[in-house]
């Protein structure tokens, strides 16, 4: 009964940070579309929502990073490359 109700815990946990995760997309997602349309007016449509979708993504990985999620956790889950989260990192420090 005490490891089902572990269990059940941790399941939880793993929903709300999943939850928590496609929240922050989505907010990253909004907030890059909005700096992609502001960056185009200067750098050109295209160019400039590939900007604001990589600030968006970037911003999900600091985010990740202060909450001390390993690497290779937020590679597996994200997606991204290595070199991006290299990235979100030095923007950090």
């Amino acid at each position: 009964e005490e490891l089902y109700q572990q269990i059940k815990e941790e399941e939880k946990e793993v929903i709300v940070m999943c939850e928590s995760l496609d929240r922050m997309r989505e907010e990253a997602r909004a907030e890059g579309m909005i700096l992609g349309r502001r960056d185009g007016l200067i750098q050109g449509k295209t160019e400039g929502i590939q900007i604001g979708k990589e600030d968006g993504v970037l911003m999900i990985l600091k985010n990740l990073l202060k909450k001390g999620i390993s690497d290779s956790y937020i590679l597996e889950i994200t997606g991204v490359s290595s070199k991006l989260l290299m990235k979100a990192k030095q923007i950090l420090n």
